[in-house]
């Protein structure tokens, strides 16, 4: 199995310390749990707080974690995991430039179906087309999945689809909050965008690549995100568990890939979705289309009722087309 599946000494000294925050926890117990030395603990001190972690170190007392920020405990998502397959292999890292990147290098050195890499901070993550998915230390919830499925490359689109239905479903579980879903790859409340989900495929695989904002407040969005991007602390004005809604979404991905069904995908994603009947604008490969948001096709497509009443199917593909709704809002 791939190395890249062991959780970093880094990330087991920040889940040791964040079982117990605001709490000193002595060196010699500390390096007893960890199986490691004082050179790597020091290393790892320097990574958390060049994360932005503060970690106070006391010559007698230990080395305590001052954070109000939650911390992903593998133990704490899979204590109660209902799963068979996702979330059982889990590494968790302090820093990465793209869980996708990883997880895709381990699915290449063997990684089985199920495996997932989270990062408190990715330095490179991205979304459809290349594009920057903001991903901050210790407030978001930023993972990767190996599967392993019999579809043919056409037939991916039920991984993306399907992923969106089970985000929906963890975040009305674990918070209560009711989001709904944009085609083909977003997760919104009240228009603003809380997730956003990158499935990349490779022969005999597929990386499933899930970013949630959870935790961030309002003023930790860039100015260019304030307007279109929220987060669940936002919405529900409390922060919330990280470790909670891994375990929520895992089972919840479990449950919609139990039956890759096509029809099955469609229905489930048009009912969690309020776009039908709203005006939208898809533009790509040198076209714009106009109409209305009618129905999905039963490839996963965006079906669109133009003005002049043609309806059109759009494919999402990998780089082919963008989509705002009414006011052309990206």
């Amino acid at each position: 199995m791939s190395a890249l599946l062991d959780t970093p000494f880094a990330y087991r000294t920040l889940e040791a310390l964040g079982s117990v925050p605001g709490r000193f926890l002595p060196v010699a117990d500390l390096l007893k749990r960890l199986g490691g030395h004082s050179d790597d603990l020091q290393r790892a001190l320097v990574a958390l707080r060049r994360v932005g972690y503060r970690v106070e170190a006391h010559p007698v007392a230990g080395i305590c974690l001052r954070t109000e920020e939650d911390v992903i405990r593998r133990e704490a998502v899979q204590e109660g995991l209902e799963t068979e397959a996702l979330g059982r292999i889990l590494a968790c890292y302090l820093e990465v430039g793209s869980t996708n990147d990883l997880a895709v290098q381990a699915a290449l050195e063997g990684a089985p179906h199920g495996a997932v890499i989270t990062a408190e901070h990715q330095r490179a993550g991205r979304g459809r087309r290349g594009r920057v998915w903001f991903s901050p230390p210790g407030v978001g919830l930023w993972f990767s999945a190996v599967v392993r499925f019999n579809l043919a490359l056409y037939e991916m689109w039920m991984l993306t689809l399907g992923a969106g239905v089970a985000v929906v479903d963890a975040v009305r579980e674990a918070t209560g909050l009711a989001a709904d879903l944009k085609w083909p790859n977003d997760v919104r409340i009240d228009g603003r965008k809380l997730a956003g989900i990158l499935t990349e495929t490779r022969p005999g695989f597929a990386v499933l690549g899930i970013g949630i904002n959870v935790n961030q407040e309002v003023r930790a969005f860039p100015d260019s995100l304030r307007k279109t991007a929220t987060s669940l602390r936002i919405e529900s004005g409390r922060s919330q568990e990280r470790s909670a809604l891994l375990r929520a979404l895992l089972y919840a991905l479990e449950s919609v890939y139990a039956d890759l069904d096509a029809n099955r995908i469609c229905k489930l994603w048009k009912a969690r979705s309020t776009m039908w009947g709203q005006p939208v604008q898809v533009a790509g490969d040198g076209r714009v289309i106009e109409g209305v948001a009618e129905d999905l096709g039963p490839d996963g497509a965006l079906c669109v009722r133009t003005s002049g009443g043609v309806r059109v199917a759009v494919q999402a593909g990998g780089l082919a087309f963008r989509i705002s709704e009414s006011g052309l809002r990206m």
